[in-house]
């Protein structure tokens, strides 16, 4: 999901006419459902040879799976993320970036940070490499998970210049946008 919105928010940058006119309007939903039909897909094509203890057959589609989050899921959010970067910093400095690219940028920057050494970790470990200890990665995965409501409480309450604002207050005004 977070590769969507990343593309759909840089497309929303790069070709904002377009953006308003002429994109499909249950195009989010529909990329958001077809998503989590391969994900279900993927994770039953990956399971079932786990659960069938066929262990060669198992290793090899844990191999795949995370295999094509690299390839496939990884670049596309990345290569956006830097495009909405260099757009919303460089861009017009009368105009303050929104709130939700900000949000969107750094929950990406610290997936990337956070998320993606666990993923990592098991990749090698199918392959027999190790290169940190299992209680990093699940470490820097927790933290990941923790990020968020953080992210959405700083970046609402800033530009308000109030830091006592409650985290109601700063997701409302985050998703207002």
């Amino acid at each position: 999901l977070l590769t969507a919105i990343s593309i759909e928010r840089c497309g929303s940058i790069l070709c904002p006419l377009w953006y308003r006119c002429h994109r499909p309007q249950h195009l989010s939903g529909v990329m958001c459902a077809l998503l989590w039909v391969l994900s279900v897909a993927v994770i039953a094509m990956v399971t079932s040879p786990c659960l069938a203890h066929k262990d060669e057959l198992c290793q090899m589609s844990l191999i795949s799976m995370f295999v094509l989050n690299f390839l496939i899921f990884a670049p596309p959010m990345v290569i956006s993320n830097v495009i909405l970067f260099i757009k919303v910093h460089c861009g017009s400095k009368r105009r303050q970036p929104k709130r939700l690219y900000i949000v969107i940028f750094l929950t990406v920057l610290f997936f990337l940070i956070f998320g993606v050494p666990l993923s990592l970790f098991h990749l090698l470990n199918q392959l027999n490499y190790s290169f940190v200890s299992s209680q990093i990665a699940f470490l820097l995965a927790c933290i990941n998970s923790s990020t968020n409501p953080f992210i959405y409480f700083l970046v609402g309450s800033y530009w308000r210049r109030c830091s006592l604002v409650s985290l109601q207050v700063a997701f409302r005004r985050v998703f207002e946008e």
